[in-house]
């Protein structure tokens, strides 16, 4: 279905911004927009359904109040397919890919790059490892249409993790990827949780419509079951998109 099928009525009571509102309303309730393809643009509807811009952009407002639609900074405007924020429980450690998936949440890779890197004082801290010696570093942007959550992973030294074997494996279930490449089992992570503004490097990572959004930061101290540590992470979410919920009993 295109915009071409529509029919503004420009002899109508109901003013043109609002019948514009409506057809863009339907087509979000069709193939491909119902599956998070990208609107036409505002000069494009405009042309379309031969009304002015200010026409669109005052219907669009309309959609952005009501929660429908989504713009997303320097890609154009979506369908809001998930107007209410992520759920994650922390009281069960498992992959954050199988906890998405069971939510029917088809969580993509949209960055994936390892490194040798010259670890801060803190990864030092929380290794229990020396300064000045390089360790690998992988950093991956994940998201639901677009980039709204990203890690920093850095591993222990003692591990024997090559950066040829971490920029050439499969690591998209990173845990299961060290289980099976070093025969281990992880058991235990010790978090923390802050929130932060967004920094100009968070940015560069995530596409964020509204710069004033705080950032959740979880991080991560990972063991394996005899106590070693494997490797130290900090997650970056979008405190718009993401809520940890935690079950504590006594």
């Amino acid at each position: 279905m295109s915009l071409s099928q529509y029919y503004i009525d420009k002899d109508s009571k109901t003013p043109l911004y609002l019948q514009v509102e409506e057809i863009i309303s339907d087509l979000l309730q069709v193939e491909p927009y119902k599956s998070g393809e990208k609107l036409p643009n505002e000069l494009e509807i405009s042309d379309e359904l031969n009304v002015s811009r200010n026409t669109v952009r005052k219907a669009m407002y309309g959609l952005l109040n009501k929660n429908l639609i989504l713009r997303k900074k320097n890609r154009g405007t979506f369908k809001n397919i998930d107007n209410q924020r992520i759920k994650t429980t922390l009281n069960n450690w498992y992959s954050f890919n199988e906890d998405m998936k069971s939510q029917k949440k088809d969580f993509k890779l949209f960055e994936c790059v390892s490194s040798h890197s010259i670890p801060s004082d803190e990864v030092c801290e929380k290794l229990s490892i020396k300064p000045n010696k390089k360790i690998i570093k992988l950093l991956r942007a994940k998201g639901y249409l677009v980039p709204e959550q990203f890690v920093e992973s850095y591993f222990h030294p003692d591990l024997g993790l090559t950066l040829e074997e971490m920029q050439s494996g499969d690591i998209v279930k990173l845990y299961q990827f060290l289980e099976e490449r070093l025969d281990i089992k992880i058991v235990f992570s010790h978090e923390e949780i802050s929130a932060s503004v967004l920094t100009e490097e968070m940015q560069k990572h995530l596409i964020v419509d509204d710069d004033s959004v705080p950032v959740i930061i979880r991080k991560m101290v990972i063991h394996d079951e005899d106590g070693n540590k494997i490797a130290f992470s900090i997650g970056y979410y979008l405190s718009n998109r993401f809520v940890f919920n935690l079950n504590i009993s006594r």
